[in-house]
Parts: structure tokens; sequence; C-alpha cells
């Protein structure tokens, strides 16, 4: 009993700063909002906003078009997430590598590149007027299908890393005894691949339509005043601070609007779902179902299927011709709107044309010669740095305070250390606002490292816990009956196990910090740019192939670390033999679920 007793002190030693940090910069910025909103005339509020016929359209709006990149993106993610649960060797890296790079480019990046490609000027259009098959500009930009190609584009790598781990789980013969028993592919996966699926394919439709709904970025850069989402709305409230408590009732009602359809969501999920677990028949029924079978149809011979060549050749060829010709739509889809930003920051035009008429450096001289551009990245490279630590320390404290052996209450826990990750990130960000202007935190470094670190570090930690679960625990256990304390165990065994884990979460921490988007938005103007926001103002300000130039030079050095960190993983994998970087990327999804 002493032992349970001081092991359990132990881990309340170790889990207590992370709960206490989330209480103060994730729970109490969220239950800031509530005052804000209710406060003074909130009936006049909130009747503004559900009775009034330009709000109520901006909810019917978000929701639509949140629902139709959701369902677009499950559609074009399943084969991808099938076929990179099915690779092994250099066509799994190569595809994990396809999921992954843009997964870590930022959203301002990869939207920004949809104008090159959309605009008056850009490649479709440069393209067809070329072909000459049209005679003018088609007006692309500015429209909802560009929204909603844009949030497709940046949901993939999501739905991708929920569906394949739990596509690993699929035995792969069921499809061929499928087709020994007359079914053909579509059938066999309709009927058998995505039921057994639904567990992934609800965490991945969640996860994106908790993404889309709260997407301010898209809709403010590609889309018009008549499609305008709900997120944007919040974001031009608070940066014109004209009404902070609106804004905070506009927040509340993105939450509960987005906590009802994900509850729909999931009660949909549990009905398609209910076939796995059948609950077992009444004696008397099974009865009655043996007596009315009929046996004759066992002593009946079996027609064997007629044989026709040329159909059953021409299928095979298809069927050949589909996995190569899926695997380049989806991989121009994916990797286009980014290595379009290369030839378009070497343009010597002055606005955004493709192909651009000219080749210069001019651009890439203006940007790094210039002190703002130079500071902005300096300061997001300091708030990366700073939030890699403590994302690592959190994460670590909470790996080794859960612990190995469960307890009460454990799951509660390991749901609000993950739950910075199911809150819409604007609703965050309008929180944070709100609580760190009243503590003069608001436009200050220590201000987005406190918000960069709560969104992150339970990113890290899902990476370090599935690192640790891999840990053989009898390894700690001899190390414990040959007289080692649990410090020299942590440093002599567990952290050098460790280590993997937490090198590939420290590397998500910094790509992640240093392209967070939505609170650095949000907490950053006059005194402290971080290089998303000056990038966000360059984009919404300048039509100039400057913001193109600054997104080649982020996704280069996205795509540097990236390999160096892959290379450095892998190699102390076939030294260690720990698990692979993609492997722990996609197990951290599945311990999310």
């Amino acid at each position: 009993m002493t032992q349970k007793r001081r092991v359990n002190w132990g881990q309340t030693f170790l889990l207590a700063p992370v709960f206490i940090i989330l209480l103060l910069a994730f729970v109490v910025p969220l239950f800031a909002i509530i005052p804000q909103a209710f406060g003074g005339d909130a009936g006049a509020r909130f009747l503004r906003i559900f009775t009034g016929p330009v709000y109520l359209k901006i909810i019917w709006t978000t929701v639509r078009m949140s629902l139709e990149a959701t369902a677009i993106t499950l559609v074009v993610s399943f084969p991808l997430a099938w076929l990179l649960s099915r690779a092994t060797g250099v066509k799994a890296l190569l595809l994990g590598l396809l999921v992954l790079v843009p997964f870590l480019t930022s959203v301002l990046v990869r939207t920004f590149a949809w104008i090159a490609i959309l605009g008056q000027r850009g490649l479709v259009n440069g393209t067809l007027l070329t072909l000459g098959l049209i005679s003018e500009p088609l007006p692309l930009l500015f429209s909802e299908p560009a929204v909603v190609l844009a949030l497709v584009h940046s949901s993939i790598p999501m739905m991708v890393f929920s569906l394949v781990t739990v596509l690993r789980r699929i035995d792969g013969r069921i499809l061929l005894a499928a087709n020994t028993l007359g079914a053909n592919p579509v059938r066999a996966w309709l009927g058998i691949v995505v039921p057994l699926a639904i567990r992934g394919i609800q965490s991945g439709v969640i996860i994106t339509f908790l993404f889309t709904i709260a997407s301010f970025i898209a809709p403010a850069l590609l889309g018009n005043q008549r499609q305008q989402m709900l997120a944007q709305v919040i974001q031009a409230e608070i940066e014109t601070g004209a009404d902070w408590p609106f804004a905070a009732a506009l927040g509340i009602t993105l939450a509960v609007v987005a906590t009802i359809v994900v509850a729909a969501l999931s009660m949909a999920a549990r009905l398609l779902s209910r076939w796995q677990r059948p609950g077992p028949l009444p004696d008397e029924t099974l009865k009655r179902k043996a007596e009315r079978a009929d046996t004759t149809l066992l002593r009946r011979r079996v027609a064997l299927p007629t044989r026709r060549p040329v159909s059953s050749a021409i299928w095979r060829l298809g069927a050949r011709l589909v996995e190569p010709a899926y695997l380049t739509v989806i991989s121009v889809f994916i990797l286009l709107p980014l290595l379009i930003l290369f030839p378009v920051s070497f343009s010597s035009a002055d606005v955004l044309i493709f192909p651009p008429p000219g080749y210069s450096l001019r651009w890439f001289e203006a940007i790094l010669s210039s002190p703002e551009w130079i500071a902005a990245a300096l300061t997001s490279l300091r708030i990366g740095a700073v939030t890699c630590i403590l994302s690592l320390l959190l994460a670590t404290l909470a790996v080794l305070g859960f612990g190995r052996h469960r307890f009460l209450f454990q799951g509660a826990l390991e749901a609000i250390v993950q739950s910075p990750l199911s809150v819409p990130a604007v609703v965050f960000a309008l929180g944070a606002y709100l609580t760190f202007a009243r503590v003069g935190l608001v436009d200050t470094e220590a201000g987005i490292i406190i918000a960069h670190t709560v969104l992150i570090f339970p990113v890290v930690y899902l990476v370090a816990s599935a690192t640790y679960s891999s840990i053989d625990p009898r390894l700690s256990l001899a190390a414990a009956s040959l007289g080692a304390n649990p410090w020299s165990i942590f440093r002599t065994i567990v952290f050098p196990l460790l280590l993997p884990g937490l090198a590939i979460g420290g590397l998500l921490a910094t790509l992640l910090s240093f392209d967070e988007s939505v609170a650095s938005i949000f907490l950053s103007d006059l005194s402290v740019k971080t290089l998303p926001r000056k990038l966000w103002e360059g984009i919404r300000f300048n039509t100039s192939p400057e913001s193109a130039a600054v997104s080649a030079l982020l996704l280069g050095v996205t795509c540097t670390v990236i390999i160096v960190g892959m290379a450095v993983v892998l190699g102390r994998k076939r030294v260690a033999g720990g698990p692979s970087a993609i492997a722990v990327l996609t197990k951290t999804t599945e311990e999310g679920q």
C-alpha cells in the first residue's frame, strides 16, 4: 500500500505542471469568452446573430462549406491512405513524404499558392489562354470553389494520417476472399473496407471538419463577401477592435455550432459501425431461422461463371492503370501549389503572372535586405525554439506521469491533455487575446510562446507517448532489480530510447510554431511581428511576387529540416532499432483517437 501511494504521489508531481499550465493558459482563456459574450446587453448580441439574415447566412455558409470540404477530402484521401497503409520500403517513404511535406508547410503558404494558380494571370488561365481555349481570363478567384479547393488541399494530410492507422489493421486477404466469392473491387471496398475503417473515418472527418470550420485564411484570401465564414468575421472583429463582446458572442456561436455538428457526425458513425458489434440472438430466434432454412440449396450444382476473356482482360488492364493514374493526379494536386511558388518567386514582373515574363532575383534581394522581414524571421525562430523546449518538457512530464500503469480517471486526464487539438484554433485565439490583453501579454513574444505551447505540446505528447509505448518495460524492471534508482533508470534507459520520439516531436514543434498562423495573427501586431503575421499582411495588401519569394523560402527551409530530421531519425533507427519517423507519426493519430 505504501509503494502504491508513493508511485501515485510521483505521478501527481510530474503531471501537476502540465495541468497548471493548461488551466492558466487554455481553460481560463476559453472561459474568458463567456463573460465577454454574456455581459452587458448579451440578449441583443445573440438576437443579432440568430435573427439577422446576414449572420444566419454566414453560419449556414460556414457549415455547408466545411461539410463540403470534409466530404471531398474523405473521398480524395481514402485511396491514398489505403495505398500508404499497404506500402513498404521506398514506396512507403515517398508516399509518407507526399503527405508529410504539405502538413508541415504553413497554411498561409499553401493558400497563397492558389492565388498564383487561380489568379487572372495565374497558371490555369495562362494555360487556357495559351491553348486558345478561352478568350479572356476566367473568374476563378474570390469564389466558393476556390475556398473549398484550398481547404481540401490543406486537410488531406490530417485525413490520411487519421485513416492509415485503422487501415493498417485490416487484413488485405479479405479482398481476395471477396473476389473469390464474386465481388468486384468496388463492391468489396464499399462492403468490407469502408465499414471496417469506420473508426478512422469518424476520427478523420471530425478533425477535418473542426479545422475547416475554424479556417479564416482561405476564405479571407480566396473568397468573396457573399461567402464569408464565421471565423473570418471573428478575425475581422478582433483586428478592427470595434466590438470585443460581439466577437466573443460569435466565438461561442462557432463553438456551439461545431459541437452540434460533431455530435451529429459521431452519432452517424456509431449507427454505421453498429453492425461490427452485433448483439447475441435469442435461442428461439436462431431455432426459427434454422427451421426456415432451405437445405435444398446445398444439393444444387454450382453454376460456374462463364469466361469472357476480352472483358476480363480489359478489366485487369483498367485495374492496373487505376493506381498509377490516381497517384499521378493526387501528387499533382498536392505538390503543384507548392512547386508553383518557385518560378513565381523568381519573376521579374511586378504582379503575380504565370508563366513569368522573365526571371530575376530582385524579390529575394528585397527580402534579405529588408530589416522588417529579417526581424520577423528572427522573432519566429526565437518563438519556435522556446516553444520547442517547453513542449518537449511538458510532453516528457506527461508521458512519465501517466506511465504504464493505469489509474483512476486517467482516460479523462489524457483527454484534457489532448483537448487543445479538439477546440477550434480561432476560438482559443480569441479567448487568449481577451485574456492576455488584461495582463499585458498581447503583442509580446511571451504571449505568443504561451499560446503556441498550448496548441502544439499535445502533438509532441502524442508522438512521445507512441514512442514510450514501444519501449520494453522489462528493461526498467531489470535495472530496478539490479539496484538502479528511478532517476538512473530514466537517464540511462528510458530517455535514450525515448529520444527518437522526442526528436520527431521537437522537429514538429519547431516547424508548427514557425508556421503557426492563427494565434500569431491574433496576438501579434506592431511591437512583435512573426513571419506568418508579416506574410499575412503582405498577401492581403500586396500582390507582388515578394510574398511568393517568402513562401518559397519557407517551403525550402521546411523541406530541408524534414529531410535532415528524417535522415537523423532513420540513421538512429538503423543503429538502435527504434521506430521509423513515418511509423511514429501515423501511430500518433492512433494514440489520439
